[in-house]
């Protein structure tokens, strides 16, 4: 299902927010963390990740098109993590997943860096930043993306 039928640039899928770390939004946004690294992921098709730079940030900074998903043993995600730019260390990575028999590599397809940085309390009120990650209708998609990416218009 794709959520803008209308263009060929629109992602298939689902968006999620996701809320993570200044310093590897940067990496992502810069292009040169090409996989995020995650304990779980949602079972659905998902196609884009919204981007939120949690504290001291706080703002919505840019999308980031999925290419796949990897579900893989520590070994495994850490090659991805090496061959990809995971941002972390073995070390960092081993802690992140301790505990984990398989965790995710989100390989990243192409980034947008948001024209204006949005504070997502503009769109969901009650926003706390989600522990792994908040499902995007796609009502509030559109919102969001309209909000980040004024001089495309209408989407």
């Amino acid at each position: 299902m794709s959520l803008f039928p209308e263009s060929s640039e629109q992602p298939s899928g689902r968006a999620v927010l996701l809320s993570i770390k200044p310093k590897y939004v940067d990496l992502i946004l810069a292009g040169t963390k090409r996989v995020e690294l995650r304990r779980s992921w949602p079972a659905n098709d998902i196609g884009v990740m919204v981007l939120y730079s949690s504290a001291p940030i706080q703002k919505l900074v840019g999308v980031a098109f999925i290419d796949r998903i990897e579900e893989c043993d520590f070994q495994t995600l850490w090659k991805l993590a090496e061959a990809h730019g995971g941002g972390v260390t073995r070390d960092e990575l081993d802690e992140y997943v301790k505990g984990k028999k398989t965790a995710f590599g989100v390989m990243i397809d192409r980034v947008k860096i948001a024209e204006a940085q949005v504070d997502p309390k503009e769109f969901f009120p009650d926003f706390t930043p989600p522990q792994s990650f908040l499902y995007l209708d796609p009502t509030d998609f559109r919102r969001v993306m309209r909000a980040m990416f004024p001089s495309e218009g209408p989407v």
